[in-house]
């Protein structure tokens, strides 16, 4: 196995009560979370001194933060509309410019400890290419060398970048130490319902920087703990044990089960540490 494996989960997907969530890593022997919102707020819209006393929090259970899931990226280009039933996971557009979000991530990852910063890709529309993300990124990673985090492109359903081949070809296509993919097979499975082949799970492997972990069932679409879905993650990671990188990889529990979230994360947790030993 050329990764590490660390099971990591996003805070809020346990409760948006950060004791609550801290409580519950002690209790499942999690050490490293993503966080994203917290009072149902996306951090990006704390100010300096909220985000010091999260960061105290933090230190003081004894947890660090792999990833910031920012909402860079997640809001409409060129007139395209905001999709029906898109999460901004308590980020509000109206709050922050796109000018003023930008650098304020970069500045909150920096905050929380975060080595890695999550970004998206423009919500859905006609004629993306991955060209199009060409001056975003030359911006994103300029300020990604400027303040140590690497990116981790997440493909995402209602994003231009929906699937693990369009994730593929816009981290491959700039190929910069920088920029890795965040894979998320429930999303890809979401877009394109058949599973990915084994060469495009290579492929997506080899540029993995983290992997986030959900199941659901089938039509009607409903979010389960891992493993009590029709999303089969063992290819994947069949995939990442040849191809992936070598060192620390996380795999961060993102049920999407707000009104269960710590016993669907539990069996998730469970399910994943079966799979990955």
């Amino acid at each position: 196995m050329p990764f590490t494996p660390v099971i990591a989960v996003i805070t809020d997907e346990v409760s948006e009560d950060i004791g609550t969530a801290l409580a519950f890593m002690a209790d499942h022997d999690v050490g490293q979370v993503d966080i994203r919102s917290v009072d149902e707020r996306n951090v990006i819209l704390f100010d300096d001194a909220e985000l010091a006393e999260l960061s105290a929090r933090l230190g003081d259970a004894g947890v660090t933060v792999g990833c910031y899931c920012s909402p860079l990226l997640k809001w409409p280009r060129s007139g395209a509309k905001i999709p029906e039933g898109a999460n901004f996971h308590g980020f509000d557009p109206g709050v922050l410019t796109p000018e003023q979000a930008v650098p304020r991530a970069f500045e909150v990852a920096n905050r929380l400890g975060a080595a890695q910063l999550r970004i998206f890709s423009y919500f859905t529309y006609d004629g993306f290419q991955p060209e199009h993300l060409d001056d975003d990124l030359d911006h994103l990673l300029d300020l990604a060398q400027t303040h140590d985090v690497t990116l981790v492109l997440e493909n995402e359903h209602v994003c231009n970048v929906a699937t693990l081949d369009e994730m593929t070809a816009v981290v491959a296509r700039r190929a910069h130490p920088r920029l890795r993919g965040a894979l998320d097979l429930a999303n890809h499975r979401a877009a394109r319902p058949p599973a990915p082949t084994a060469d495009t799970l290579a492929a997506a492997a080899k540029l993995a920087g983290t992997v986030h972990i959900k199941d659901f069932t089938g039509d009607p679409r409903r979010f389960v703990a891992l493993g009590e879905g029709m999303v089969d993650h063992g290819p994947l990671f069949d995939a990442l044990r040849e191809h992936g990188p070598i060192g620390p990889l996380a795999f961060a529990v993102e049920t999407h089960q707000p009104k269960d979230g710590p016993a669907v994360t539990a069996r998730s947790i469970a399910a994943l540490r079966a799979m990955l030993t």
